[in-house]
């Protein structure tokens, strides 16, 4: 089964989470973290997003369907997930091609109600130009608060890091060909897994030479093999004027 990385509970949620196969990081080596905590009168859901300016938030869509701004706590600066200051949302924006069955155009913006101040762990990370390749056998870092284990409540109360190889289209497509589109890439250690996204870090930012280069959206279970991490693509072209069209950036 696939699954996205929000974590979602119909009980009261344990307070952290964390990334699978990781390690324990600061949230001054990534000051674009953001955590985010979406309260229902059902249930409540965990994921990430990451600071682009002082006004703007991304994060995955499937983080905010049927999310309000009201319902939405955005908390910047710390590594702990429950602390940190609290921004007001003003506003969500979806891709209009968001796919909630087949996950594509997996990204949202969050407009903040007044300017993010910006400080040693409060601080925008770049975008990539329009096209730019996400290389296979290349890394990406992703930071988050997600579970270790899929289905099991092993959680940690600090921000964690893992670095995973890019993962090329044509093995992406053997693992994912009724899903995967033009607007995604994949990676994770194909054959052995291990390593990876969990629950609770659907919309952490997939980092490479200090850009943003793609949002987690989901993957089947957590970095089992020939399962790797599934990203919305920043640079592809639907996903990147979206952004651009949003922001200005």
């Amino acid at each position: 089964m696939d699954v996205r990385f929000n974590e979602v509970s119909t009980t009261p949620m344990s307070n952290t989470s964390r990334i699978v196969g990781g390690h324990e990081t600061s949230i001054k080596e990534h000051p674009y973290q953001a955590s985010m905590l979406f309260s229902f009168k059902d249930f409540t859901g965990y994921c990430s997003g990451f600071i682009i300016n002082e006004d703007y938030v991304l994060t995955a869509a499937h983080c905010v369907y049927d999310a309000t701004p009201s319902s939405t706590v955005l908390r910047v600066g710390s590594t702990f997930r429950d602390n940190g200051t609290i921004v007001p949302v003003a506003e969500l924006t979806s891709h209009p091609d968001y796919n909630k069955i087949q996950y594509d155009s997996d990204v949202a913006v969050v407009r903040t109600e007044y300017a993010i101040v910006f400080s040693e762990t409060v601080q925008p990370i770049r975008l990539p130009p329009l096209g730019r390749q996400v290389v296979a056998d290349t890394c990406v870092v992703v930071a988050g608060w997600g579970k270790t284990v899929h289905g099991e409540q092993s959680f940690s109360i600090a921000l964690r890091e893992v670095k995973i190889p890019v993962v090329s289209n044509f093995k992406c497509f053997l693992s994912y060909f009724y899903t995967l589109t033009k607007n995604e890439f994949c990676a994770g250690n194909f054959y052995s897994g291990g390593m990876g996204a969990c629950q609770g870090d659907s919309g952490s930012a997939a980092v490479q030479d200090g850009m943003a280069v793609g949002i987690v959206s989901y993957a089947r279970g957590c970095a089992p093999p020939l399962s790797p991490n599934v990203f919305a693509d920043i640079a592809a072209e639907s996903i990147r004027t979206f952004i651009y069209n949003e922001t200005g950036l």
